[in-house]
């Protein structure tokens, strides 16, 4: 599985309270124009080749980065979401590679927030 697919699974499964839509690598137009759901976008970040020998490598770096925009009604408290969200991926085995700071959209009005997160993946096959 890619590293987007393993992330929003990550978090589908982790069904967090204040969490509508999840989606991986393209949100559909229906999403990017809502203001009323609190949606999640996953897309890549990295996927480096690590654990280099005998002429190949063995294990792969990736990174996601995961957005999320808040609606306009939320009842949650952003930060319960976003603590919730580090550790649902920290307790998979990811690390938390950076945390962006809360911005506000001028046009929106939206609250959103952006987070990288990370893993070494070894690789089971030889190519």
């Amino acid at each position: 599985m890619s590293a987007v697919d393993d992330a929003v699974s990550i978090l589908s499964q982790a069904n967090i309270s204040g969490i509508d839509a999840i989606e991986g690598n393209n949100l559909p137009q229906e999403l990017v124009d809502s203001k009323d759901k609190t949606v999640v976008l996953i897309s890549d970040a990295a996927n480096d080749p690590a654990s280099f020998g005998n002429d190949d490598f063995w294990a792969l770096n990736q990174e996601v980065e995961v957005q999320i925009w808040y609606s306009q009604h939320l009842e949650t408290d952003p930060e319960d979401i976003e603590v919730s969200l580090m550790k649902a991926f920290v307790h998979q085995n990811w690390q938390v590679a950076a945390v962006r700071q809360r911005t506000l959209g001028p046009d929106t009005q939206q609250l959103s927030n952006t987070f990288y997160f990370s893993r070494t993946k070894i690789l089971k096959e030889t190519f």
